[in-house]
């Protein structure tokens, strides 16, 4: 079923004999009675609502009053694939809330036979009852472990169905703790970047002679969505866990990196690079915007810049909210067109790696 179709049958359900909904708390409702993440539950709304499909809500997905359906769908008759689940579910001896919340994983198990979905099933609950023995163990083994002795099942679930019926998949890391370092034994400040290339560029430029380096894409501290804050709380904690790949140099370990005095972080200039550092600082106070932004808001001046569309992967971003007050002229500059780090040349990343934002920004 498309996500279109499961907001517009849960507004239904939601409406039961009324013509109309309450807008407050809608987002959250929707979200919670169709299993899905609240932020896709805005966007489908905004969707709707520019369709002309849905009343009382804004183009972006906020409800601005009562809300209405223009138009009357038909509720059809449940697929086999959500029956069978059911009843394998309530096999268990799960109660109603329980099968409701995981209801919604039936559309990745229609292949499924009777008896590998009551496995399945029997599988949740035991892990359900054993997940604080498994916290911080990696996502694939605890799948594997438990879910029929496959490491991808956990991870193709949806994780709003889960969290619903009370697994906390974010205990749970998704990647191997490893973090690609490079600088020296002492370093004067530390930069953690977006990107794997322009963590070279800043090799080769000479920072990781007096900077340490820490290229974060792809190594559980930053990723897109739901994703990269999955174990970014988790690993940070866990810091003595985490297994340096030396790229070059003698730097520091990890857990020394993530406490230095002076740390910084560079990225994309656009709205999910700022809210990746926003999710970062939640969990290293000290983190600072790097120096080598200032670059970016001068080409962005001169023209330099793209927009917030499907050729540059970034039509879905959002707009980033409760910003700390030192990156709000990153904010601003961002807020309708962004640029990436790759445009900025080794001379500019040479010059300011070893500076804060705040430092380069005020004079």
């Amino acid at each position: 079923m498309k996500i279109e179709d499961k907001v517009i049958r849960t507004l239904l359900t939601l409406m039961g004999e009324r013509d109309f909904l309450q807008g407050k708390g809608l987002v959250r409702r929707v979200a919670k009675k169709a299993s899905i993440d609240p932020m896709d539950a805005k966007m489908v709304l905004g969707k709707l609502a520019r369709q002309g499909i849905v009343e009382g809500v804004s183009g972006h997905g906020e409800p601005v009053g009562r809300v209405t359906l223009t138009i009357e769908v038909p509720i059809h008759k449940e697929s086999i694939s959500i029956i069978k689940w059911r009843e394998a579910l309530r096999s268990t001896g799960m109660d109603e809330s329980e099968t409701e919340a995981l209801a919604s994983c039936h559309d990745k198990l229609d292949d499924f036979s009777d008896a590998d979905l009551r496995d399945l099933a029997r599988g949740l609950k035991i892990l359900k009852s054993v997940q604080k023995e498994e916290r911080n163990t990696p996502r694939f083994v605890v799948s594997a472990k438990y879910l029929l002795g496959s490491s991808k099942i956990l991870g193709s679930l949806p994780s709003a169905s889960l969290k619903g019926f009370g697994i906390d998949v974010d205990s749970f890391p998704d990647a191997v703790p490893h973090l690609v370092v490079a600088g020296p034994e002492n370093p004067d400040a530390v930069l953690l970047i977006e990107n794997p290339h322009s963590f070279e560029e800043a090799i080769a430029a000479g920072c990781s002679d007096r900077v340490a380096l820490v290229v974060t894409y792809g190594y559980g501290l930053s990723r897109s969505g739901e994703a990269y804050g999955n174990s970014l709380a988790t690993l940070i904690e866990q810091a003595d866990r985490l297994i340096p790949l030396i790229r070059k140099g003698n730097p520091p370990p990890p857990k020394l990196l993530f406490t230095h005095p002076k740390i910084m972080f560079w990225g994309d200039l656009d709205r999910e690079g700022l809210r990746i550092y926003i999710q970062l600082q939640k969990q290293i106070p000290a983190l600072r915007a790097s120096a080598i932004y200032i670059p970016m808001i001068e080409a962005m001046k001169m023209g330099m810049s793209h927009p917030y569309a499907k050729s540059t992967a970034k039509e879905r971003q959002r707009m980033v909210e409760n910003a700390p007050k030192e990156i709000l002229p990153l904010v601003v500059s961002c807020m309708e067109r962004g640029i990436d780090q790759e445009a900025i040349s080794q001379t500019e990343i040479a010059r300011l790696a070893s500076y804060t934002f705040e430092e380069v920004w005020q004079n």
